[in-house]
């Protein structure tokens, strides 16, 4: 299994919070926390997180690590939601 990708959710309505995804065979693993939380909670992420992960991939891509992998199976997992939010 690869270090998990990481970041910190500024819209989330109950304020910030940690994700980390993690990347098992054909599966992905999501987990959420909140300040309040004690430990890692596994959840389903939004449409937005979804946006994150992809950005976040492409970004460790840019730099010469090995992800294609991973943004092929981002890909093939996400849901077809509306598109996200414009960051702009």
């Amino acid at each position: 299994m690869r270090r998990p990708i990481g970041w910190t959710d500024k819209t989330w309505p109950g304020g910030k919070r940690s994700v980390r995804v993690e990347f098992f065979a054909d599966q992905i693993r999501w987990r959420f926390r909140t300040p309040s939380d004690e430990s890692w909670q596994d959840g389903e992420p939004t449409a937005d997180n979804w946006a994150d992960l992809e950005d976040k991939i492409r970004e460790l891509m840019q730099r010469g690590h090995l992800f294609q992998k991973e943004l092929a199976l981002v890909q093939k997992l996400r849901p077809a939601l509306k598109p996200p939010a414009s960051r702009c």
